[in-house]
């Protein structure tokens, strides 16, 4: 599979994005449902038989623990990801400097047109040419 340098820059700098906002949310999923957890075991301690059976605490206990072990499990796979994402704070400006040479360098290639040099006869030949790669990208011109 090939892959252009702004599209390679571009993933680098939304991977980067999407594992510290990942972790990030699971942090909060877990914080949550950890105060849940205590909030539902506290329910259990204080009320009735019917009014557990009327909330149906024992599938909200076991919709809770697995929810905290999804993000808690997440987080541990993603955390050499995000340690190296948060400790090397460098690193994510130098991708994003990265991506944004590599946008300035397709700017300015897309802007460069050849100039002759001593054959002027040939210069509306290089610009025609320049004009129709302009008008269909895809035209390649030989040499040119």
């Amino acid at each position: 599979m090939e892959i252009t340098a702004k599209e390679a820059a571009q993933q680098l700098h939304e991977i980067m994005k999407s594992v510290r906002e990942t972790y990030e949310r699971n942090s909060e999923e877990l914080t949550y449902c950890d105060a849940e957890y205590i909030d539902l075991t506290h329910a259990l301690e204080f009320l009735g038989q019917e009014q557990i059976e009327f909330l149906d605490l024992t599938k909200q206990l076991q919709d809770n623990r697995r929810r905290r072990r999804r993000a808690k499990d997440e987080n541990e796979r993603l955390q050499p990801l995000y340690d190296l994402v948060t400790q090397n704070t460098g690193i994510v400006e130098d991708v994003n400097k990265g991506r944004r040479k590599v946008q300035d360098i397709i700017k300015t290639q897309a802007a460069r047109s050849y100039k002759s040099r001593v054959r002027n006869d040939m210069q509306f030949l290089f610009d025609e040419a320049r004009a129709a790669s302009r008008n269909n990208p895809t035209h390649q011109v030989q040499g040119v």
